[in-house]
């Protein structure tokens, strides 16, 4: 009950905010009321970066870009529709959302598409809010009665108008104020209804690890670029808006000091909380109006430049995230059931019922093939034309000292690397030039040297990502994911947050999400790595079991753990093809042995 309690509070405290801002309106002061206004709006500015930024793991600088682009153009219309037809939130805001989200889609489609790295992609992002500063100083357009002046501006805009006519009066500052506020509360429960759906889901994987996401067969470029587009139509109305509010919008809606105001609201307040960029923007806006009213003598920017410094420094999670650390103290820890749990023992008549069932609805395994495939790094060759060919009916391993070229071999296969020569072949299909979301479609399932587990989520929520990404289907991978968390007897710990786990139980999970997604070629790099004596023995009955289903690549070094998967072994060395056979005679063979142990002519 207290679990779902906190969970809640993010409605029940904004809506009882909204409640009491609504009921407060009729009482203060109309210019408080106007400058209030103003402090909501940035606020909702602040809320589209928080769903980039604080939910999507992406730094963006451009959203006053599509703020004031929004603003413009939404004020544009309403000049030239308003007095016929008042009504001018109708004609403003759907034209700012639009605008705004159209921009955002197109700069989203060039950064993530072209995979550009996270720096790169807030410098871009910055760049082009000062390049459109830098436009919007000389730029000069008539469009119908709205007069685009350059620096000088666009005046005239009308107000808030709710009435139908032109003889429709703007609202005063009280109606005006409570209208953003129901306006900015509406789309805020719209957002937070949103990062809670299974796509909010999504996007909370991708910041979280966005490497993982994409292995688990996600187009991790869709979510970003829809979820980029969102925030700039956000970010559109809150400038149409403004536009409304303040009658008149020049350049400096883009300039340095706007874009760089909006991540302070959101760090403040608290990021990835949603609400926290309103909590963020009206304590700033309050701070900033009851310290210019000559309170301390002129000392304004000073005492609000170290006031701020303070608050980013010692509420790191801002206002909202401490707010929330505190209450979670009271609240039992569901972390506590990894700190109970023995080791995982396989339930092998699940996982062959599970297999049965993947094979039912993917199809038989897939072969794997390599031919003279190459990956080079400078003058580093981790794989050098290496042709090996993988198939159903028992594990393959491979081995070889370290620097052999097996982990960069699987990572080629995957499509982490691109590969500089050679062919890889998934059953009929040719991938070497497939992108790695499409090769786990086509079924390919990946557990890569670390495990990699969405640690913010719980045990059974990382399970359900992975089944959905197979299914897109909610019920369904809901039942996947029970049945996988059964087999692996990790029911108590369903509940648990994946970082609570130990190494090998993350160990664990990562293959159960493998599983999830019912590949026809499984590749495992070190899966053992962490596991006590127990669970490798248990490791080894599930991979030998999978190979009846599926074709199975290891990469491992723990020998022992090879001779009981009692499946075909190949050896690496500088990143060629060295020796194959089994475990046995290759424990036997002095080459071998010389590479393993660094004496003799083949080290």
């Amino acid at each position: 009950m207290s679990e779902k309690l906190f969970s809640s509070s993010g409605l029940i405290f904004p809506a009882i905010a909204t409640l009491l801002a609504v009921a407060l309106a009729g009482h203060i002061d109309p210019y408080l009321a106007f400058v209030a206004t103003s402090w909501v709006i940035f606020g909702l500015l602040g809320l589209s970066l928080d769903i980039i930024w604080g939910r999507g793991g992406f730094l963006s600088l451009a959203q006053t870009a599509f703020y004031g682009l929004g603003g413009y153009l939404g004020s544009v219309v309403a000049i030239n529709m308003a007095p016929t037809t008042g009504l001018t939130l109708v004609w403003a805001l759907p034209a700012g959302a639009a605008f705004g989200a159209l921009v955002a889609a197109a700069l989203g489609y060039v950064i993530f598409f072209a995979r550009m790295g996270d720096l790169q992609s807030t410098i871009l992002s910055y760049t082009f809010t000062l390049l459109l500063w830098s436009v919007t100083q000389t730029f000069k357009l008539d469009v119908g009665a709205a007069d685009i002046g350059g620096d000088n501006g666009l005046a005239n805009i009308p107000g808030i108008v709710l009435g139908l006519g032109a003889d429709s009066d703007a609202l005063g500052p009280n109606a005006a104020f409570v209208t953003v506020v129901l306006l900015s509360a509406s789309i805020y429960f719209v957002t937070r209804w949103l990062m809670r759906s299974n796509f909010g889901r999504i996007v909370d994987c991708i910041r979280i690890d966005i490497e993982k996401t994409e292995l688990l067969g996600y187009d991790i470029r869709k979510y970003q670029v829809i979820n980029f587009a969102y925030s700039g139509a956000v970010a559109g109305v809150a400038g149409a808006l403004f536009g409304l509010w303040a009658n008149y919008l020049n350049p400096s809606i883009f300039s340095v000091q706007e874009a760089l105001l909006v991540p302070i609201y959101v760090l403040i307040g608290g990021l990835g909380t949603l609400a926290g960029p309103f909590l963020g923007a009206i304590g700033i806006g309050w701070l900033s109006f009851w310290l210019g009213g000559g309170t301390v003598g002129g000392q304004t920017t000073l005492i609000l430049g170290a006031v701020l410094v303070l608050l980013v420094l010692f509420l790191q999670n801002g206002f909202l995230g401490a707010i929330g650390g505190f209450w979670k103290r009271f609240l039992p820890d569901p972390n506590d059931a990894a700190r109970n749990t023995g080791a995982v023992k396989i339930d092998t008549a699940v996982l062959e019922s599970i297999l049965i069932d993947a094979e039912r609805q993917a199809g038989p395994a897939k072969p794997l093939l390599t031919e003279d495939l190459l990956k080079r790094f400078g003058g580093v060759i981790p794989v050098n034309k290496v042709s090996r060919h993988f198939v159903e009916g028992k594990p393959h391993a491979l081995i070889g000292p370290n620097g052999a070229g097996k982990s960069s071999f699987l990572k080629t296969c995957v499509g982490l690397y691109r590969p500089e020569g050679g062919t890889i072949r998934l059953g009929s299909d040719e991938i070497a030039n497939v992108a790695v979301f499409d090769r786990v479609r086509r079924g390919l399932g990946v557990k890569n040297q670390k495990p990699q587990v969405f640690g913010e989520l719980t045990v059974l929520d990382n399970l359900w990502t992975a089944a959905f990404a197979r299914t897109r289907d909610d019920v369904r991978a809901r039942e996947i994911s029970q049945k996988v968390l059964g087999m692996l007897g990790l029911e108590a710990q369903s509940k648990v947050q994946a970082d609570a786990l130990s190494h090998g139980q993350q160990q664990w999970l990562d293959i159960g999400m493998v599983l999830c997604l019912a590949p026809r070629v499984v590749l495992l790099d070190e899966p053992a790595a962490g596991m006590t004596n127990e669970e490798t023995r248990e490791l080894s009955l599930l991979v030998r079991t999978l190979a009846r289903h599926t074709t199975v690549v290891v990469v491992e070094h723990d020998m022992e753990f090879v001779r009981t998967l009692e499946g075909h072994v190949t050896v690496l060395h500088q990143g060629k093809l060295f020796a194959e056979g089994d475990i046995d005679s290759l424990r036997l063979n002095d080459a071998v042995l010389d590479i393993y142990l660094g004496r003799g002519e083949h080290v």
